[in-house]
């Protein structure tokens, strides 16, 4: 959490005017949309706030392997809402069910029987990672009329063992992050990120399903994992969240005009293929999140992935799952030889919570995590990673997660245990991060806001013993008449909109267009966000 001017101030205290140099700053015009504590943007002046986050509330699993195409694993890649109809990709997995004999491994050629994937000695995928891609790997679509019950629509597209009464969609790459492209044209109503030979490509389609590849490489690169494109409405911009690898993973962004553009901007280093055949981002492009020094000082830690949605105008959420590695190469069942593509992967995620404004500067102001790992041998005990995407429902968010039994780097569709399994989320509206102060109090001062609302609504928390109140002062710094702390009714209980009053008065109209400041006074309070209703 990230503290804020921790004193011991009271917070039913009257404070004076403003020092001068405070009274020359330009007010902030915010009309009447709701205003988010994404970070210290509020605070002009603070004391005992705290920024804290909101975790949101497992709501237990919604999609189980049912078919043979998905009996090891169903992987969320995005899910999203489209005209009504919530739609869900996914990767699933099919057990491997092996050949016999002894089978020399492609990459270190050394001998393994044939009934498992992996070589024992380098991880590697016995078939051949093309034939593993093609045979085991099966993107399904999904579509939900209330985001908790799913189903698999038969889509005729694609050839299962002799049948098409599948979900199957055609997409070239790892995984289909599908987005919505407002700006697009019918035919490329969704875009996605995809991969082929080494680099990365834009895809486009019409309804999300049948897909059309673009022809030229937009990065000579390629990056593993839930890679995302998503078009910015205020700066009219694409704007793509890729994995990096500067001996580590990090997430690195690239803004665009057009879909069309190629090759999008990078600056240029001298690079050489790696063992696999490819060059993966390092440095070429700009750095979004990283660790830093508010991380835990462990070996070997790093971001996986961000997995970001702009929630709304100046509010991008991410959900980062940290990749904490295990040393060496023993994993957490002691094995030593089980890894998947290469030695030293084995590890967990902590899925926490990452806030930007503009979609380029990320922080993460309470590093506690977003949603726990279940205990260890539960289905999401071992491994969870928030999936790109919400699904809006009344005064609810809907999220999903894949949760699986093991941890990163145990990969056994050749076994017995069950892979992975897709969770929804529930988070209140709007509730992420909070305004908090605790039983002692605490109290801020906004900057000048330029509004033209009626009144003033705040999604709070006081919960039992908790209190807010709230003063408005005019640009000189003075306590506007009838609207002080003392004439403030009190706030209390637990609100997604809490009309405050003065007295019973809650007419602000008089004070549209005129720039006013906002005193909070709070004690046991969580203060979500604010907005002057209209």
């Amino acid at each position: 959490m990230k503290s804020i001017g921790m004193g011991n101030s009271d917070p039913v205290a009257n404070y004076g005017p403003l020092n001068p140099p405070n009274l020359r700053m330009k007010p902030m015009t915010i009309g009447t949309t709701t205003q988010f504590f994404l970070d210290d943007l509020f605070f002009l002046e603070c004391d005992g706030m705290t920024l804290e986050m909101n975790p949101a509330l497992k709501a237990g699993p919604v999609l189980k392997p049912e078919h043979a195409w998905e009996a090891y694993r169903i992987e969320p890649s995005a899910v999203l809402e489209d005209d009504g109809i919530y739609k869900m990709w996914t990767l699933g997995i099919a057990r491997y069910e092996g050949v016999p004999g002894k089978v020399a491994c492609p990459c270190c050629n050394k001998g393994n029987e044939g009934r498992q994937l992996l070589c024992r000695s380098c991880g590697w995928p016995l078939p051949g990672i093309e034939w593993v891609c093609r045979e085991l790997y099966h993107k399904g679509f999904f579509t939900s009329a209330d985001g908790i019950r799913w189903e698999r629509p038969e889509l005729g597209l694609m050839d299962y063992h002799g049948s098409r009464a599948n979900n199957f969609f055609p997409f070239t790459g790892a995984n289909c992050v599908a987005a919505i492209n407002p700006a697009g044209s019918p035919a490329e109503r969704f875009m996605a990120i995809s991969s082929k030979g080494g680099k990365l490509y834009l895809s486009v389609s019409p309804d999300g399903i049948r897909w059309t590849m673009k022809p030229q490489p937009v990065l000579p690169f390629t990056a593993d994992t839930n890679n995302q494109i998503l078009y910015d409405p205020a700066t009219r911009r694409y704007v793509a969240l890729l994995r990096g690898f500067p001996n580590r993973r990090t997430i690195v962004r690239c803004e665009v005009e057009s879909l069309d553009q190629t090759p999008w901007p990078f600056a240029a280093r001298e690079r050489k293929l790696d063992h696999t055949g490819c060059i993966y981002v390092t440095d070429e492009l700009e750095t979004a999140l990283d660790i830093d020094a508010g991380d835990m000082p462990l070996p070997s830690l790093d971001i996986n992935h961000l997995s970001a949605t702009r929630y709304a105008d100046g509010v991008w959420l991410g959900f980062p799952g940290l990749f904490r590695k295990y040393p060496g190469s023993v994993d957490r069942r002691g094995r030593e030889t089980h890894r998947y593509f290469a030695r030293g992967n084995d590890g967990v995620f902590e899925t926490q919570l990452a806030v930007s404004r503009d979609g380029r500067t990320w922080s993460r102001p309470d590093r506690r995590p977003y949603v726990g790992n279940g205990l260890y041998g539960e289905p999401d005990g071992g491994l969870i990673m928030v999936v790109p995407g919400m699904i809006r429902r009344g005064d609810e968010v809907f999220q999903y997660y894949l949760g699986c039994r093991t941890t990163h780097g145990v990969f056994d569709p050749d076994g017995v245990q069950e892979g992975g399994t897709v969770f929804r989320l529930v988070q209140q509206k709007d509730r992420f991060i909070a305004a908090t102060a605790g039983p002692r109090g605490g109290r801020f001062l906004t900057p000048l806001l330029w509004h033209d609302g009626k009144q003033l609504e705040l999604n709070i928390d006081c919960q039992g013993l908790g209190e807010a109140f709230v003063q408005i002062r005019d640009a000189e710094g003075r306590p506007v008449g009838g609207f002080t702390r003392e004439d403030c009714d009190p706030v209390d209980l637990n609100h997604l909109r809490h009309t405050v009053t003065w007295k019973g008065r809650s007419d602000l109209s008089f004070l549209a267009g005129t720039p006013v400041r906002l005193e909070f006074f709070m004690r046991s309070a969580r203060l979500f966000t604010f907005a002057f209703a209209g």
